[in-house]
């Protein structure tokens, strides 16, 4: 059984890479638990059921139940790293007209 989530728990994240937007880029580790959204459609027991937010990333929301399943693989990767933001704003990792994949 998955404890329920409550604001202000702490948890592990992977960190986010990405190859167009390196200016969105996050590093994993531990976060702070700053929103909670429980499907009004899904039945409680579905793996989608339960989406969390976090400190420093408003506009993402993590699955919670896979968040949970991974707990101990991202302990040991990050052990005591906190999350944070990473950008990358090189010009070829971005939208940029000078991007050399555009």
């Amino acid at each position: 059984m998955i404890k329920e989530p409550k604001i202000g728990d702490k948890i592990y994240i992977p960190s986010a890479l990405y190859v167009y937007r390196g200016e969105d880029d996050f590093a994993g580790g531990i976060a702070t638990i700053s929103k909670i959204e429980y499907s009004k459609h899904l039945p409680k027991d579905h793996f989608n059921y339960i989406m969390i937010g976090i400190e420093g990333r408003s506009n993402t929301m993590y699955n919670y139940k896979n968040l949970m399943s991974e707990q101990d693989e991202l302990k040991k990767r990050y052990k005591d790293q906190f999350s944070h933001a990473d950008p990358d704003y090189r010009e070829e990792f971005n939208c940029s007209p000078n991007a050399d994949w555009q």
